[in-house]
């Protein structure tokens, strides 16, 4: 079995480490929430499946600093970590500003950071990648599938509300969707089999 999936010759590699998988902060939540301004201390926490998987304190210095204050516990060890991460503002075209990270190990700016061995960067930092680039045509064209079948409801109906024209938009990509996957399933196959 390759290491891009579980089917063989499945996508691309999937040696890299997933976002998905890391604990990771997003400047664009905290401005929403209002916490980026000065002076303002609290406490950010991650979850999965309903449980709390860890928790750091947040420190606002300006406008333009911020610390987290966490712990990192490996070899019997437990170390307290304060990282001071800068941040800029990009202005915004009716006004405001948009907060960005600047990445501690490069000059990216990101709005997303990553924490992989025991410090934040960004995701090219840290060398990790979305679960979707190590996918197949097939795997693909399932997500694209389940998107389409959200927005149309159970059994595929028009859901109360939504255009004719959307209606039929959905309906003509699902089936576009659903050619593809099977289409990836025959040279899938015919590869398999040494049909070809």
């Amino acid at each position: 079995m390759s290491k891009g999936g579980s089917r063989f010759g499945a996508g691309r590699p999937g040696y890299r480490v997933k976002a998905e998988h890391l604990q990771r902060v997003d400047v664009r939540d905290w401005a929403r929430r209002g916490y980026l301004a000065g002076g303002c201390s609290f406490t950010w926490g991650w979850h999965r499946g309903g449980e709390s998987t860890g928790s750091m304190g947040v420190d606002v210095h300006s406008p333009l600093a911020v610390t987290l204050r966490y712990s990192i516990t490996g070899d019997g060890k437990r170390t307290d970590v304060a990282e001071r991460l800068t941040l800029v503002r990009t202005p915004c075209p009716y006004g405001s500003a948009r907060p960005w990270f600047i990445c501690p190990r490069c000059p990216r700016r990101v709005a997303m950071l990553y924490l992989r061995g025991g410090y934040f960067a960004c995701r090219h930092c840290m060398r990790v990648a979305y679960s979707s680039q190590s996918e197949d045509e097939i795997g693909r064209m399932w997500r694209v599938q389940q998107k389409i079948e959200v927005k149309l409801g159970e059994y595929w109906q028009r859901p109360k509300g939504m255009r004719q024209a959307t209606y039929r938009r959905l309906k003509n990509r699902l089936w576009k969707a659903e050619e593809r996957r099977e289409r990836a399933f025959e040279a899938l196959a015919t590869k398999l089999l040494g049909l070809a």
